[in-house]
């Protein structure tokens, strides 16, 4: 087992305690004052914020099979802000809501999926791959099968924030799998 994966999933369950513990306690002002009423409100960005803005910009990546195997790895540790982190915004956009009601934890503890391998990797576009991925699903009382997802990767092309993200995950369907909110399950 690689010694730095138990660290980073602590490190990832720290930052989205504090995150959760953040957005709990948070509290408003309702009573600006009336000059404050007449300026346009910039609203500033907490510590906790700015960290997790942090996090989010230190992983994106600059190669398409980066972005799978980040995601892969949220998979593996069960964590929905790595799995997050590695989806464009529309696919963020639509899936956020899932990934907050299970409080950013993802799967389930058997079976587990496990030997991920890249069995077909096609180029199509300058801007777009399309990576198939097969792996086993398995506990300590049974072997499960296996699974295959199609992940599609873009290029975000903006100028000076060019990364690459996941714009949609197919699953082929098994009784025994647990789903990640960002995936379409066929």
């Amino acid at each position: 087992m690689d010694k730095s994966k138990p660290l980073l999933l602590v490190l990832f369950s720290i930052l989205i305690c504090g995150l959760y513990y953040g957005t709990v306690n948070a509290k408003t002002n309702d009573t600006p004052s009336s000059f404050e009423e007449k300026i346009p409100e910039v609203r500033q960005l907490n510590p906790l914020e700015i960290q997790l803005m942090s996090f989010m910009n230190g992983l994106m990546v600059g190669e398409p099979k980066q972005a799978v195997e980040l995601w892969i790895l949220g998979v593996n540790n069960r964590s929905g802000a790595v799995q997050y982190a590695m989806l464009s915004p529309s696919l963020q956009k639509q899936s956020r809501r899932k990934f907050e009601e299970t409080r950013w934890v993802t799967g389930q503890s058997s079976p587990s999926v496990s030997n991920f391998r890249f069995t077909k990797v096609e180029k199509l576009s300058e801007s777009k791959m399309r990576y198939t991925v097969k792996y086993d699903l398995w506990a300590s009382y049974g072997d499960f099968g296996g699974g295959q997802k199609i992940i599609i990767v873009e290029k975000n092309l903006e100028p000076f924030r060019e990364y690459w993200f996941i714009s949609s995950i197919k699953t082929k369907y098994n009784q025994w799998e647990a789903f990640t909110p960002a995936e379409t399950v066929l």
